[in-house]
């Protein structure tokens, strides 16, 4: 929280905290969730701090572009990331109450990686959480890490939480 003077009148002024969470469909991501809400809670006076959990929508696949099936999958994937959203949506509104933080949901199309780390810079967040999956170097390796990316790339701390 940073504490700031008001030009006009040269009261103090209270800024906002943001806590970006980088969140999906997994069990993981609403554990790094729940301790982002947890932590905005213990850490910031009611009111001081924002929760914005980010969930990257994954593009269309270009295979199913290329065999011409577009509207069905599209149409599968629209149902799916609906329920992923709602489901997203949900988790917020119940760590909103029970931590008296306010939780708010995005949804920004890209990969993950990128879209945590564009959102860091377009919320100008204090702290970026995000979850592990636990993978081993090899699957690390051949999928990808949006931790580890987070780690070198975003702008701001970043806390990666494991599931306990």
């Amino acid at each position: 929280m940073a504490a700031a003077t008001d030009a006009a009148t040269g009261d103090a002024t209270t800024a906002t905290t943001t806590v970006l969470v980088g969140v999906d469909y997994s069990e993981h991501s609403y554990h790094a969730l729940e301790e982002a809400a947890r932590l905005a809670a213990a850490r910031f006076p009611p009111g001081s701090a924002e929760v914005v959990a980010v969930h990257a929508r994954r593009p269309l696949a270009p295979a199913f572009v290329a065999i011409g099936a577009v509207a069905a999958v599209m149409s599968v994937e629209a149902a799916e990331q609906r329920a992923v959203e709602k489901l997203i949506g949900e988790k917020a509104g119940q760590l909103s109450a029970q931590y008296k933080v306010e939780v708010k949901v995005e949804v920004k199309d890209g990969e993950a990686k990128r879209v945590l780390c564009d959102a860091v810079g377009e919320h100008g967040a204090g702290l970026l959480v995000v979850g592990s999956h636990g993978y081993g170097p090899v699957l690390r390796a051949l999928l990808g890490s949006v931790s580890d990316h987070c780690c070198r790339h975003a702008s701001c701390p970043v806390m990666v939480v494991k599931m306990p």
